[in-house]
């Protein structure tokens, strides 16, 4: 539909470079306004998914009789790949120069000619169009008729004002309206944080959530947005909080997709660690997911269902990014998708990693947790969240904190300023310069080569494969018009921490009565005295300790709005992640023991539910 696509095109056994570059401009006309070059490529060996590799021009560029062995006589499809530009995507109009060599076929319904490609689109949407036609004059003719009726009977309007959100609705719904209202007020006032088989297939509703020993299950109150009505004044595009805008954009895009088909994931916690990051992979590197249609993870083995598994799901994924993978895929354990130090993060400059299309699993997470309302990448280098939001490397400021080779990092370095260079480093800068390709450092270049050598070792093919996993998920909207909204997507480490006050505030403590003689309450002095623990624990602990009890409490880093705490005849602390819920024994009659086993319950937050 763009004017690309597979053509069978006849050369003259002596064409050369420039005849053959012809031929292809007057099968691909948009090839004529590429700049930047462009190089041929073939798929070799296996079925399925191939790679393509580069064929590599002569020294005056391709040539026919090049071309006609490597294609063993046109036989095998070859691929012409910008070297510096995207190729425009756009469906062309019917008429286009492109399609005047296909076959044309007539429209019964509007008698319109058109190209069999488009006639079998345009057939389907043609027909619907008459029928919306149809039923538009029928309804018409029925509004008509009620206008009349009403004109008859009653003068006065059937419409009231919802007394919640001040909105009209008709009064035969005005009431259905306001008890959905009511919970959305409610629901809507919840922070935005920072922000082994696999199928995707239709999925039943959980019929009960249960509670588990450590760590969670969850209600969907954050991470799925409720319906707003139809008739909102709020447009994330205008809203002066860009935090405000991302979680409109978000819940907007989650109310499109609700009814839609439900992603579902198989983990087995009985596979090995590699085996289930396995499973996770394939899921993101799955085609055609519409990423924003509702969830659900189930963990085999475990019983726990609900939306605290999905958060847990989300955390576990995160953590991932971050940390790396425990698959060997590059003769060591652990194999990392970014490199760098906190805050100057960039992705790897593996290219077996960018290869294997690992980055754009990668931007296909980042995308699916926000969506979800899910913890946030963070620490990310300034010059990477510029080209992932739409910037160009060019005008990317890099630092030199951004490159994370140490040993690169000396050698650049030695340009930075103007003092004069011993044989030495002269001698190590040239030998970085010709290893990648650039011209040898002299005095007038020096200020251009300390960019460049920058440039190389920070920018990579990664980025691209990023930003194409951000628009699967539909992100690119919200970051292309709403590029302040940059710091909600790719917040610092400094934004990502968390502090005593900032949990203190969304608790919901018990109730603090007596009980008497109620054997399934506790007592007003262990209820005051088991809390009074937890809150020196919270006041006490770090940043990344408040992290693991957030995670144990609601199931993800990120903080609900409500954080409630109950008191109970028990053993070890639980939580319902579901209703976020900590649940804590009311048994404890010293701080250190208390915080001992808070402690080991925190420690099982990466080993599912249930499973201390």
């Amino acid at each position: 539909m763009a004017g690309l696509g597979k053509r069978l095109i006849a050369l003259p056994e002596q064409s050369n470079h420039a005849e053959i570059s012809t031929f292809l401009s007057a099968e691909y006309p948009k090839l004529e306004t590429l700049t930047g070059g462009w190089l041929i490529y073939k798929a070799s060996g296996g079925s399925g998914q191939r790679k393509l590799s580069v064929i590599p021009p002569e020294s005056e560029g391709y040539t026919a009789k090049m071309l006609k062995g490597i294609s063993n006589n046109g036989k095998h499809t070859l691929f012409v790949i910008p070297l510096q530009e995207e190729l425009d995507t756009t469906p062309l109009p019917a008429d286009a120069p492109e399609f005047s060599k296909m076959p044309t076929s007539q429209c019964r319904t509007c008698g319109e000619t058109l190209p069999l490609q488009f006639l079998a689109l345009h057939v389907e949407s043609c027909s619907k169009s008459a029928e919306d036609t149809e039923q538009e004059i029928d309804e018409d003719s029925d509004e008509k008729q009620d206008h009349d009726d009403q004109d008859n009977t009653s003068p006065v309007a059937s419409e009231k004002e919802c007394p919640i959100c001040q909105v009209v609705y008709p009064a035969d719904i005005i009431e259905m309206h306001a008890s959905a209202c009511v919970e959305r007020t409610s629901t809507l006032e919840g922070l935005s944080y920072g922000g082994a088989g696999v199928d995707v297939e239709a999925l039943e509703e959980p019929s009960a959530t249960s509670s588990q020993m450590t760590p969670w299950q969850n209600q969907p109150t954050s991470s799925a947005g409720p319906s707003r009505p139809a008739n909102t004044t709020e447009d994330w595009k205008t809203i002066p909080d860009p935090a405000r805008a991302a979680r409109l954009y978000r819940e907007t895009m989650l109310d499109i997709h609700a009814s839609g088909k439900p992603l579902r994931l198989h983990v087995n916690l009985g596979d090995s660690i590699s085996d289930q990051e396995m499973a996770f992979i394939a899921f993101y590197k799955a085609r055609n997911v519409e990423w924003a249609n509702p969830m659900q993870c189930r963990l085999e083995g475990d019983p726990a269902i609900g939306e605290g598994v999905n958060r847990y799901w989300f955390s576990r994924v995160m953590q991932k990014l971050k940390e790396g993978f425990n698959l060997n895929f590059g003769n060591c354990c652990v194999t990392r998708l970014f490199d760098g130090e906190p805050d100057h993060l960039v992705p790897s400059s593996s290219a077996f990693l960018v290869e294997s299309d690992l980055f754009l699993m990668v931007g296909r997470i980042i995308g699916h947790c926000f969506l979800h309302g899910g913890p946030a990448l963070t620490g990310l280098s300034p010059a990477v969240v510029h080209i992932l939001c739409g910037g160009t490397a060019e005008t990317a400021t890099i630092s030199i904190r951004d490159c994370p080779d140490m040993d690169l990092r000396e050698k650049i370095q030695i340009l930075e300023g103007n003092s004069e260079l011993s044989a030495a480093e002269k001698e190590s800068v040239n030998t970085l310069c010709l290893a990648w390709d650039l011209p040898v450092m002299s005095n007038d270049k020096r200020r251009w080569l300390f960019e460049r050598l920058l440039y190389h070792a920070v920018i990579g093919r990664a980025m691209r494969q990023i930003r194409k996993g951000l628009k699967d998920t539909m992100l690119w909207p919200l970051i292309n018009q709403r590029p302040d909204a940059a710091p909600i997507l790719f917040p610092q480490e400094s934004s990502a921490v968390l502090t005593p006050e900032s949990i203190l505030d969304r608790i919901n403590w018990p109730t603090m009565i007596d009980v008497g003689d109620d054997d399934d309450e506790c007592s007003l002095e262990d209820k005051s005295r088991v809390t009074g623990y937890l809150r020196r624990f919270i006041q006490d602990a770090s940043s990344d300790e408040l992290k693991e009890l957030v995670k144990f409490w609601v199931g993800w880093e990120a903080p609900s709005s409500t954080l409630t705490v109950e008191v109970i005849n028990g053993g070890l602390p639980k939580s319902s992640t579901c209703f976020e819920t900590i649940r804590i024994p009311a048994h404890y009659q010293d701080y250190p023991t208390f915080k001992k086993e808070l402690m080991a319950c925190l420690s099982t937050n990466d080993t599912g539910f249930g499973l201390v």
